[in-house]
């Protein structure tokens, strides 16, 4: 019969985003019971540890590139300065040569890239594409992860909902230059969307923003900046700070005068709960019940945050974690985001900014 993705993946499950687990929370996490000014005290130390610095916290703390990475890029070597992905997982490879072999029944080509950033760095960057793709997903992914993790399962989706992927790693991560940081990973973004619109897409009509956990962040800050189709947001959070608060009140809540949310506001990280406000295009919202690392009340405090014209029904799967939202149900996940991105792109603005029903209530955040 004819080849499918499934057939040449490696064994495990093509929906399982990320190979590596995530990393509990955005930076770390203190246990419920803790007192707000415990917390505050534990960064106010990592402060002094860290030069006074809030961005080297962040880049210490919020980010865990796989080590070694799954992948390495290299030169085809015919002159062409064309490159080729090669993973260091000899199961990977060996899968992903079966894939190519079968390309013209899966109907989708990898062109992996090589980018420069405005902070001086170079960033690698896979573009999945198919032959009748009319939307392109510009992808951030998880944290501990990268974007050889994700291969098998970008595949099969610009095969399911024939679209194009462009999925990037943030700097220090895969075959990425520099060091991850908030600001790096922002240039990341930028240059990736550069790419996306040097290749002829139209951002308007046309391409969706994707971001996965940590990945909601710079792609709710390009949203705030690019005149994009609409964004998708898989298990985001509301700020990086917010992260490290117990979602169900206790000692330390967000109100208490000694939580860190109240204590470092000026300078909390991944400030998505400001910049979803400013958002001018369509959102859907993603996210599982039963998720430890970034609680579900993360969402449904962005979904009261987002204007009400432009929030779509958010996606709740019960019982899902942060790492198998899309493996609880796969024909619902990719049932929601194909018809999120056939509603959302290729259509006038007017026709995009419609009210939905509004969201269940699972708590303040």
């Amino acid at each position: 019969g004819a080849r499918t993705v499934d057939d040449c993946s490696p064994a495990r499950s093509t929906l399982a985003i990320p190979r590596r687990k995530e990393v509990r929370g955005a930076a770390f996490s203190i246990s419920t019971g803790a007192m707000g000014c415990v917390m505050s005290t534990a960064i106010a130390c990592l402060l002094c540890n860290n030069r006074c610095s809030i961005g080297r916290i962040v880049s210490n703390f919020a980010f865990f590139p796989p080590d070694p990475p799954s992948y390495n890029l290299e030169e085809i070597g015919d002159g062409s300065g064309r490159l080729r992905l090669r993973f260091t997982d000899p199961e990977y490879q060996t899968a992903a040569n079966r894939l190519t072999s079968g390309a013209a029944a899966v109907g989708v080509r990898v062109e992996p890239r090589i980018l420069d950033t405005a902070r001086n760095e170079r960033i690698a960057l896979l573009h999945f594409r198919h032959p009748a793709a009319k939307a392109t997903l510009l992808w951030s992914h998880g944290n501990a992860m990268d974007i050889g993790d994700i291969y098998f399962f970008l595949v099969q989706l610009c095969s399911q909902l024939h679209v194009d992927v462009v999925a990037y790693d943030y700097s220090g991560y895969g075959a990425s230059t520099g060091k991850p940081s908030e600001a790096n990973c922002y240039a990341d973004i930028k240059a990736a969307y550069d790419y996306v619109c040097g290749c002829g897409v139209d951002p308007a009509s046309q391409l969706v923003l994707y971001g996965q956990s940590v990945g909601s962040a710079p792609s709710l800050w390009l949203a705030n900046r690019a005149n994009v189709a609409s964004v998708v947001l898989h298990t985001p959070l509301l700020s990086g700070l917010r992260v490290l608060i117990p979602p169900h009140g206790g000692c330390c809540t967000v109100a208490g005068c000694c939580s860190p949310t109240c204590v470092y506001s000026a300078c909390d990280p991944f400030p998505n709960r400001k910049r979803i406000g400013s958002v001018r295009c369509p959102v859907l919202l993603m996210h599982g019940t039963a998720d430890s690392t970034v609680d579900c009340s993360h969402t449904h405090g962005l979904y009261r945050r987002c204007p009400e014209h432009l929030r779509r029904e958010p996606y709740i799967m019960l019982g899902a974690g942060h790492d198998n939202l899309v493996e609880a149900n796969p024909q619902r996940y990719f049932a929601a985001l194909r018809l999120f991105v056939e509603e959302t792109c290729g259509q006038p603005q007017q026709a995009r900014d419609r009210p939905i029903a509004p969201v269940p209530a699972m708590g303040g955040v």
